[in-house]
């Protein structure tokens, strides 16, 4: 009796094996959902409305505006370390306008040098056809560029199977950023991570803009100028509604040149001694072939950038009579902290510049710090805010 159960158990045994290999062999429930899974089309809603599909998250990208309002430091943050390997053409922006970051950059991931130049939409240096022998994926377009691709290039692009995915950080629109990150995270299969550089960048701008709107005082009044160009020259200034004029604006700044600059242009000296401000910013960055535009960033050297800044208001006439140079109320940030993923620092930076008793405690250099050790693969160094002593 007992060898018969044992017998019985036995083919019981072999009978299950049998059953659970030929399962296997067709490809059980378990494995049909695995692949269900891998294979499931990613749907991708970017600012501008438009519905963009991959089969797979993107393994090679091209990209625009590297140097400012584009993907770069997005990717940079979902990528780390593998930032290059995505990557499979960029422009020139972020080595051109931004040097000092550039060579930062490529010094700690060489990599990223060997990355191939495509050119810039409306620069009409755009090689369309590079960008097709590349075989990415996804090119990500600033929304600024929207109208000239679609002019001179999209459709050659749609017909070698590359996706679209426009952007847009130079609007500086809580909404619009949060769009963008979401965008590119879904399309890089970084979901997760780019939730979490989202969350980020909301709470510190969200507590912000929520502050400011319960300041009950006149506001400042604000002039902005990029100051590339050093005393010498005035370079641009900008509308109420873009890039610098839209943030200052956000943070409760009263922008003198709102109505007189379509989006970003120089002004007449005179106006600014007609308006006399209550505060001036003069962005800097690194613009080696003008050795008296204004320096900050990861080569900057503070007792050379404070002479910098302080030139602007000697060398300019009228300047030294202006109640914000009287009251030393003249700043200097990096222009390529803006239109960027972790511009929240520069909102920080603003409001408390423009209502520092209520902006006390916030430290926007720990904001930007943080940011730089959390997410990207870039090591922190360098002067990126400066108020003229």
């Amino acid at each position: 009796m007992i060898k018969k159960k044992s017998f019985m158990a036995y083919i019981a045994t072999v009978f299950i094996l049998i059953i659970s290999m030929l399962i296997a062999a067709c490809g059980g429930p378990s494995e049909t959902k695995k692949d269900t899974a891998n294979n499931k089309p990613i749907e991708i809603t970017d600012v501008t409305g438009r519905t963009v599909t991959l089969n797979k998250p993107a393994e090679r990208v091209v990209l625009q505006w590297s140097g400012a309002g584009g993907p770069f430091f997005t990717i940079s943050a979902l990528m780390g370390k593998d930032t290059p390997k995505v990557i499979a053409g960029m422009d020139t922006s972020l080595q051109q306008y931004r040097a000092d970051m550039w060579k930062h950059f490529t010094t700690e991931m060489p990599e990223l040098a060997k990355i191939p130049e495509v050119g810039t939409v409306g620069d009409k240096n755009f090689n369309v056809e590079q960008v097709v022998a590349l075989h990415p994926d996804v090119i990500f377009i600033p929304v600024d560029l929207k109208n000239q691709y679609e002019s001179d290039a999209k459709q050659k692009l749609d017909e070698a199977g590359v996706q679209t995915i426009y952007i847009d950080y130079h609007a500086e629109n809580l909404e619009k950023h949060q769009k963008s990150i979401e965008a590119i995270g879904k399309a890089l299969g970084k979901e997760e991570r780019a939730a979490e550089i989202s969350k980020f960048y909301t709470d510190h701008v969200t507590k912000v803009l929520d502050r400011v709107k319960t300041i009950n005082k006149p506001k400042p009044t604000v002039y902005l100028e990029v100051g590339m160009k050093g005393p010498e020259e005035f370079s641009n200034s900008f509308s109420g509604n873009y890039s610098w004029g839209a943030l200052a604006t956000l943070c409760g700044a009263d922008v003198i040149t709102k109505d007189i600059v379509k989006r970003s242009a120089p002004i007449n000296p005179e106006f600014v001694l007609e308006k006399n401000p209550d505060i001036i910013m003069i962005m800097g960055s690194y613009w080696p072939k003008n050795p008296t535009s204004m320096r900050l960033g990861f080569e900057a050297n503070e007792a050379q950038s404070q002479e910098l800044l302080k030139a602007f208001t000697t060398e300019r006439q009228g300047w030294s009579d202006l109640k914000a140079v009287e009251n030393k109320d003249v700043y200097s940030i990096h222009h390529g902290l803006p239109r960027e993923v972790y511009d929240a620092a520069v909102f920080e930076y603003l409001a408390k510049t423009f209502y520092p008793e209520e902006f006390k405690e916030v430290d926007p250099e720990a904001t930007l710090k943080e940011f730089y050790d959390k997410f990207l693969p870039y090591s922190y160094s360098g002067i990126w805010f400066m108020h003229m002593n």
